[in-house]
């Protein structure tokens, strides 16, 4: 009889054990949230674009494009494509042409099809308003993104600020200066399209960079607009070094205008030729690889439009964003261009 009981308690102390063990093995987290659960927060201080996020639902969003010429603004479309492919997004789109009137006929004729937001890059300072207050007036929430109109109400604004490539390309003019050990430097400035907000601004950061280290007066500009467009930043280049060629550097308010002018410098015989632009096209960063092009302005297409369509989603999905999210500029040079150009082969090209 005493062999049976402690042959019971054995087994009672063996179960005992066992189910405390068991309790204590951790089980596995889940590796997706309940259906219906609420998405995550977007941290808006991170690479958000590039974050993982589910929307609540297939939303339909219209985007409004400044001008798809521009390869800067091609870039941003194909990061908008690739994002709303990402988060399961319809989409809805348009080229204004960098025309406000073909614009706003644009949004008034995506707005007619209900879509659940508007994803809005301003071609205009002030022209753009027309845009956003008809998107009010259809009780359309708009985002923008990249180029910022003055009026309307609007919930976020995703992108740059302009000025800072100017002051950044302003910066390297005067680090320029001290290299070359000069006083003063002689310059040809290729401005975009004349009154367009990121010419504006690019051109007023410059002014300020030279202005706060004190050298203004110990430089001197010949100033020509050639509409971002690289055969007229070819021309322009051309016409003014068939003139004088007494020229210490060429700095443009975008890449395809200096790459332009590269071909125009190279064409005419000159070497050593100090240059720099903006935007951080693979062409620009390859020449700067090569040694032709002494810098450029990285600013991020990713972050500025899939960063603006991930905006869209969030708000939709309940998430209010700030009313301005920055995407910071970059000087690229030798030093750091192999690193930029691995955000730019994403979005640019083939």
């Amino acid at each position: 009889m005493k062999k049976i009981l402690t042959i019971l308690v054995n087994i009672v102390l063996i179960l005992f054990l066992s189910s405390c063990a068991a309790a204590a093995t951790p089980t596995a987290a889940p590796t997706a949230p309940p259906a219906g659960a609420a998405p995550p927060a977007i941290d808006f201080n991170t690479e958000f674009w590039n974050a993982p996020y589910t929307p609540a639902k297939p939303y339909t969003i219209a985007v409004s494009y400044q001008n798809l010429a521009f390869p800067y603004v091609a870039a941003m479309q194909k990061a908008i494509q690739n994002r709303a492919e990402a988060l399961g997004i319809n989409l809805i789109e348009a080229d204004a042409f960098n025309d406000t009137s073909k614009e706003l006929a644009n949004v008034e004729n995506m707005l007619a099809q209900n879509p659940d937001m508007l994803l809005f890059e301003a071609a205009s300072l002030d022209a753009s308003t027309a845009s956003i207050e008809a998107a009010n007036k259809a009780g359309i929430p708009v985002v923008q993104f990249n180029g910022k109109a003055n009026g309307g109400d609007y919930i976020s604004f995703v992108g740059s600020n302009q000025i800072e490539s100017g002051i950044l390309l302003g910066k390297w003019l005067v680090d320029l200066r001290t290299s070359t050990g000069k006083d003063a430097l002689k310059c040809i400035y290729l401005r975009g399209v004349a009154g367009q907000i990121t010419d504006i601004a690019r051109s007023d950061g410059v002014k300020k960079a030279l202005a706060d280290a004190g050298v203004t007066d110990k430089f001197t500009f010949t100033e020509q607009y050639a509409d971002y467009d690289r055969g007229k930043g070819q021309s322009v280049t051309e016409s003014i070094l068939s003139q004088s060629t007494d020229y210490d550097c060429i700095i443009a308010n975008n890449d395809d205008m200096i790459l332009g002018a590269l071909a125009a410098v190279e064409q005419a015989g000159l070497t050593g030729m100090a240059m720099a632009g903006v935007d951080g096209l693979p062409e620009a960063l390859q020449a700067i690889k090569d040694g032709k092009l002494s810098a450029t302005v990285f600013q991020n297409p990713e972050g500025q439009a899939a960063g603006g369509l991930t905006a869209t989603a969030g708000y939709l999905d309940g998430i209010i964003p700030p009313k301005e999210v920055l995407i910071p500029f970059q000087l690229v040079t030798p030093d750091n261009v192999d690193l930029i150009a691995e955000i730019a082969n994403r979005v640019y090209g083939k």
